[in-house]
């Protein structure tokens, strides 16, 4: 289950953060792309790659696993 999501307004990408403990980790989902990542930094890079910007980010509701 994640603790918290964030998405773009139109939905197309989304961002579930999960962890335990003190230990975080992001799922970013989106067309053809499905990819955890271990830190904020490194999720900002793949959404480079992915051409968006994490800044179009909303917070979502998160979803149970």
């Amino acid at each position: 289950m994640s603790a918290a999501a964030m998405q773009t307004p139109d939905g197309r990408w989304r961002v579930e953060v999960g962890g335990v403990g003190s230990i975080a980790w992001y799922t970013l989902v989106g067309p053809g792309v499905s990819r955890a990542v271990p830190s904020v930094d490194k999720l900002a890079d793949v959404l480079l790659e992915v051409g968006v910007d994490l800044s179009d980010f909303i917070e979502a509701s998160p979803e149970a696993a």
